[in-house]
């Protein structure tokens, strides 16, 4: 999919009540970690050649549980972790 290559060690849900909803949260982070990829695999990172990214730690603002589990919360998370991503290597 993407030239470049992304290796995630660890994913934290904060926030959460313990078993609500941890299959849709999965099946969420998964959907945007798709999302995430098919855009670096269009971004100009990927346009200049760059073939791995090191980020030691990238976290986002609070997003609501009510809204990561939405109809679109795949998409905004994707739109929060590219953006975060962008600005670490502008």
């Amino acid at each position: 999919m993407s030239g470049i290559s992304v290796r995630i060690d660890s994913i934290s849900v904060m926030g959460l009540s313990e078993g609500a909803g941890e299959q849709a949260v999965q099946a969420t982070v998964q959907d945007a970690l798709r999302r995430l990829a098919e855009r670096l695999a269009k971004s100009p990172l990927a346009r200049s050649g760059v073939k791995e990214l090191a980020l030691e730690r990238l976290s986002l603002d609070t997003l609501p549980a009510d809204e990561l589990l939405s109809e679109r919360g795949a998409e905004r998370l994707a739109d929060e972790l590219y953006s975060a991503v962008m600005r670490r290597f502008p």
